[in-house]
C-alpha cells in the first residue's frame, strides 16, 4: 500500500480545494493507497476525515496560516520586496519564510514514509511542499486550481523544471495558463474537478424563510466576494431587470474582501429591497435549490464549481466565457453563456430561462447529463490513480 501525503494551505476552511481533497480520499481506492493530510488552517474536513480513519495533522505556517501576527506582516513585506527588487533571491526568502513548516512537513513524512506529496491548493501557497519532495527524493504532484501566479517568477519555474513532478490543471485554461508561465507541456494533465454531493442530507433541512416566503424569481449568486467573480456586473444585469418590472430578487451567498463595494454598489442603484445578503454559509445546496436560476459572472473564473453543483440540483445556470466556465457549459444545452461585461445580454438571457419552460427543462435535463458523464467520479479516479502509478513505477 503507497502513502500520499496531501498537503492543504486553504484559509477559507471550507472552499473548493478543502471540498475536491475530501472527495478525493473519499473515491480512491482505499485498498491501493494510504493517506495522510496536513491542514494550514482548522477546518470542517479535518474532522470529517478523522471520522473516515484517516491521519490529519495541524501545521501553523509563517504566511498561510490564519493567525495574525507582527512577524506575519513583517515577513509578507519582506516577501514582496525581495521579490520585486531581488528576484533571483526569491527561492531562498522562501525557503527561509517557511523553514519551520518545511522542517515539520518533512519529518512527518520521513515518519509516515510518504510516497508521493500531493501539493493541493494552489502553487503560490505550496511551494513549500516542493522543497520537502526535492529533500527526500520524493515525486510530488501539484494540483493547479488557481490563475495566481504573481508569487513566481523563472527562478521558480525553473526549480520546478527540475524535480520529479506532475501536473494537474482543473480547466484547459488553466493549463493554457502555467504553460505559458514556463511549466513543463509535458508533465501536465487536465483533470476536472469531480462532483459529488456530501450534503444532501441538508439539502431539504431546514426553511429558507427569505426564499420560500418569497413569490417573486428568485437568482441566487454562491460564491467568494472576490473582484474576479464579477458579482458588480451581475447586479448591473439584475438592475435591469427590474426596471424591466419583473419582480424578482438577487440572493448573493457568500463573503470576502469586496464585500462593502458590493453593497456600496446596491445601495447606488436602489436595489437594497431586491438584493438580499445571505453571508457565509456552510450548506449552500439548499440555497440553490430554493433558487429559480443561478448566476456566475466571473470575469476570470479557473473552473466554476458551484455550476455543478447548480446542475446536479436542477437549478438552471448561466456563466459568462472566461476561463474553465466554458469547459462547463455548453450554451443552449447545460446552460447559457454571455460575455463578461454585456449587461443587455445577461439580462436577456435571466428573462430567457425564466418565461421559457420548454427551454429551462432542456437546461435542466443536459445539466444531469453532464454530471452524470464529464465530470463523473469513476473518469476522476481512473485519471489520478494512473498519475500516481505513473510516478510510483507501477504496472496496471
Amino acid at each position: 500500500m503507497k502513502r500520499i501525503m496531501f498537503i492543504e494551505s486553504g484559509s477559507t476552511g471550507y472552499g473548493g480545494s478543502f471540498q475536491s481533497l475530501f472527495q478525493t480520499i473519499n473515491n480512491l481506492n482505499q485498498k491501493k493507497y494510504n493517506f495522510v493530510v496536513i491542514f494550514f488552517n482548522k477546518t470542517y474536513f479535518y474532522d470529517e476525515l478523522i471520522k473516515k480513519g484517516t491521519e490529519c495533522y495541524y501545521i501553523n505556517d509563517l504566511l498561510f496560516s490564519t493567525n495574525y501576527s507582527f512577524w506575519k506582516k513583517i515577513s509578507w513585506k519582506l516577501d514582496s520586496a525581495i521579490f520585486k527588487s531581488l528576484p533571483f533571491m526569491s527561492l531562498y526568502v522562501e525557503y527561509l519564510l517557511h523553514i519551520f513548516t518545511i522542517y515539520k512537513i518533512k519529518s512527518l513524512a520521513k515518519k509516515k514514509k510518504v510516497d508521493i506529496i500531493h501539493l493541493n491548493t494552489q502553487l503560490s501557497r505550496d511551494f513549500m511542499g516542493l522543497f520537502v519532495a526535492k529533500a527526500l527524493d520524493i515525486p510530488c504532484v501539484v494540483h493547479l486550481r488557481s490563475f495566481k501566479s504573481t508569487r513566481i517568477n523563472k527562478y521558480k519555474v525553473e526549480y520546478l523544471n527540475n524535480i520529479n513532478a506532475r501536473y494537474i490543471a482543473i480547466s484547459n485554461q488553466i493549463k493554457k495558463h502555467w504553460i505559458n508561465k514556463g511549466l513543463s507541456l509535458h508533465n501536465f494533465e487536465i483533470i476536472y474537478n469531480v462532483f459529488q454531493p456530501y450534503q444532501v442530507d441538508e439539502m431539504y433541512s431546514n426553511e429558507i424563510p427569505l426564499m420560500t416566503d418569497y413569490d417573486g424569481y428568485k437568482i441566487i449568486y454562491v460564491g467568494r466576494f472576490a473582484d474576479f467573480k464579477g458579482i458588480p456586473f451581475l447586479i448591473d444585469g439584475f438592475s435591469q431587470l427590474i426596471k424591466d418590472n419583473y419582480f424578482a430578487r438577487l440572493y448573493l451567498v457568500g463573503d470576502g474582501g469586496e464585500e462593502s463595494k458590493i453593497r456600496k454598489k446596491v445601495s447606488a442603484l436602489s436595489l437594497e429591497k431586491h438584493v438580499i445578503f445571505i453571508g457565509y454559509q456552510k450548506n449552500t445546496l439548499r440555497y440553490i435549490k430554493n433558487a429559480d436560476l443561478l448566476v456566475l459572472p466571473s470575469k476570470k473564473e479557473p473552473f466554476g464549481r458551484v455550476l455543478l453543483e447548480a446542475m446536479y440540483i436542477g437549478t438552471p445556470v448561466i456563466g459568462t466565457k472566461f476561463g474553465g466556465i466554458p469547459e462547463i457549459i455548453e450554451d443552449g444545452v447545460n446552460g447559457l453563456l454571455v460575455d463578461y461585461g454585456d449587461i443587455e445580454a445577461l439580462k436577456n438571457s435571466i428573462i430567457k430561462i425564466l418565461n421559457n419552460n420548454s427551454l429551462r427543462e432542456k437546461i435542466i435535463q443536459g445539466g444531469y447529463e453532464t454530471i452524470n458523464s464529464k465530470f463523473c467520479v469513476e473518469t476522476y479516479q481512473e485519471k489520478l490513480e494512473n498519475i500516481y502509478d505513473t510516478l510510483l513505477g507501477v504496472t496496471n
